[in-house]
């Protein structure tokens, strides 16, 4: 009786701090990926363009994929990237979305950066798929450095930040602002 008592007791010690931290990631996962992540400004533009879409969640991604994403971006969400994407003055913000509706697939990458009035914000689409074989990346926030294609052939020196987009464990790419556009350099395949 002893022995079972001491063995249940360890098993409670053990298995407590573990449902514990569980439960701070999920929460911790929903605050950076929810509307709290973004100004209201862009919030609105989401709410108002596009309505029948949402920011990716880490729910979204395979069993695997969680886990390799939390791994390596613990307190990032997989479809909301922040950084300094086309002014050093000027936060940018990336948004992956999905659309709200089961019977729709496909995939937006959108960056919102302040316009000239510093209340608003803009929109640019960086990337998206269509239909059923569209299977959406993550993104993320790179930060500014040199970067070298896949193959070699190309590299590429930013000075600002710029948005990260995998297919995890598939490709890569980075997106990055230049001479006032988007520009594209691969870093896997």
């Amino acid at each position: 009786m002893k022995i079972w008592l001491i063995a249940l007791s360890l098993l409670i010690a053990v298995s407590f701090p573990n449902e514990f931290s569980a439960q701070t990631s999920a929460a911790q996962t929903s605050i950076v990926c929810g509307e709290a992540a973004l100004p209201a400004p862009v919030n609105e533009l989401l709410r108002v363009k596009f309505a029948g879409w949402r920011p990716q969640q880490l729910s979204d991604l395979y069993v695997d994929d969680q886990r390799l994403w939390t791994d390596s971006h613990p307190k990032e969400c997989p479809g909301i990237a922040i950084g300094y994407f086309e002014s050093a003055d000027s936060l940018s913000y990336a948004v992956l979305l999905l659309p709200k509706s089961a019977e729709q697939s496909g995939y937006k990458i959108l960056v919102f950066s302040r316009g000239l009035n510093a209340d608003a914000y803009t929109w640019r689409l960086l990337e998206h798929g269509e239909g059923k074989d569209s299977f959406a990346p993550v993104i993320y926030s790179i930060p500014p450095g040199k970067y070298k294609g896949f193959d070699e052939t190309k590299s590429v020196h930013t000075k600002l930040d710029s948005v990260g987009v995998e297919w995890i464990e598939k490709s890569a790419f980075i997106d990055y602002w230049w001479e006032g556009r988007y520009h594209k350099i691969w870093t896997s395949d």
